[in-house]
C-alpha cells in the first residue's frame, strides 16, 4: 500500500516519522506534500527515499490512502480542490477532530475516515484515536487498523460523541502532565533543589513511570496503591490531590469540550452541514 500525506506541519510530521521509524511502509511508498515545501523536504532529508510532491494531485496519483493533516478552516478547500482527482480506490483520513466524516463524505466520493494521532506515537507508543465512516469497507478498515497499530501503543476505535474527550487523554494529556511535572518541579526547587535537578529528577521520574507500568503491567490504580505506605508521606500527599485536584481536571476538561463545540460550529459553517 502507498501512503499519502497532505500536510506535514506538527502532526501530519509526527504521523510520517511514526510510519517511517515503524517499518510499517517502505520510505518509497510514502509520498508528501506541504504547502510549505520546506517542511516537506526536511522529512525527505530525515528519511532518504520518501517523495515530496509539488502538488497534492501528484500525491493521489501515486498514493491510495491519504492523511489529510490540516487545520479545520483551511480544511473543505483543500477537499473540495483534490475531490475530482479520487476514485472509489483511495481513502481520505482527517485529522481535524471537530469535523465529522459526514461533513467530509459531503465533499469527497471515497472512503473517509478520522485519525487524531499523539506526539507520543513517533515513539512507536502512546494511543492514537480512529473512526471510519460508512462507505470503508472492510479491506480498508483492516490496512489502517495495522498502519495505525504498528505506530502507537494502542489504537481505539471512537466516536463523534466522545472524541474530544478521548483526545484530551492521548493527544493533549503528553502536553497536560508534562506541565504539571515542570510545574511540580519549579515546587520541589523551592526547598534546596537546583532547578536542573528538580526538573531533570521530574523527566526520569516520568521515564520510569512509563517503564514500570509497562514491564509489571500494573493498572495506574495498582502502582498508587503500592507506591504509597499507609500512614506515609506518599499517602499524605495524595489527600491533597483527592481534595484540590478535582476541581482543576473538572475545570480542564470542561474548558476542552468548550473549545470542541467551538470547532464543532464552526465546522459546521464551514461545510453547511451540521456534525
Amino acid at each position: 500500500m502507498k501512503i499519502g500525506i497532505i500536510g506535514t506541519g506538527s502532526i501530519g510530521t509526527v504521523l510520517a516519522e511514526a510510519m517511517l521509524t515503524s517499518a510499517v511502509i517502505e520510505r518509497e511508498n510514502l509520498f508528501l506534500f506541504n504547502r510549505t515545501i520546506e517542511k516537506a523536504a526536511q522529512l525527505k532529508k530525515n528519511f532518504p527515499g520518501t517523495t515530496v510532491c509539488t502538488s497534492v494531485k501528484d500525491v493521489l496519483k501515486n498514493a491510495q490512502l491519504i492523511f489529510v493533516c490540516l487545520r479545520q478552516t483551511d480544511l473543505k478547500p483543500v477537499l473540495e480542490s483534490i475531490a475530482p482527482f479520487l476514485t472509489s480506490e483511495h481513502c481520505v483520513l482527517s485529522t481535524a477532530s471537530a469535523v465529522s466524516i459526514k461533513q467530509m463524505e459531503s465533499v469527497l466520493p471515497c472512503p473517509c475516515g478520522k485519525v487524531i494521532p499523539s506526539v507520543t506515537n513517533t515513539a512507536l507508543a502512546g494511543g492514537i484515536l480512529y473512526s471510519f465512516g460508512q462507505r470503508c469497507g472492510q479491506d480498508w478498515q483492516r490496512d489502517i487498523k495495522n498502519v495505525l497499530e504498528s505506530i502507537s501503543g494502542v489504537a481505539l476505535e471512537i466516536d463523534d460523541r466522545t472524541v474530544r474527550a478521548a483526545s484530551d487523554l492521548t493527544g493533549c494529556g503528553p502536553a497536560f502532565f508534562s506541565k504539571m511535572a515542570v510545574m511540580y518541579a519549579e515546587e520541589a526547587a523551592a526547598y534546596g533543589l537546583s532547578k536542573n535537578q528538580a526538573e531533570e529528577l521530574a523527566f526520569h521520574m516520568m521515564i520510569g513511570l512509563g517503564e514500570l507500568l509497562k514491564q509489571k503491567k500494573w493498572s495506574l490504580e495498582m502502582l498508587t496503591e503500592r507506591t504509597a505506605a499507609k500512614g506515609g508521606v506518599t499517602a499524605r500527599g495524595l489527600t491533597v490531590i483527592d481534595a484540590e485536584a478535582g476541581e482543576l481536571f473538572s475545570s480542564l476538561c470542561s474548558m476542552t469540550q468548550k473549545k470542541a463545540a467551538e470547532d464543532r460550529k464552526e465546522a459546521s459553517a464551514l461545510f453547511g452541514i451540521n456534525n
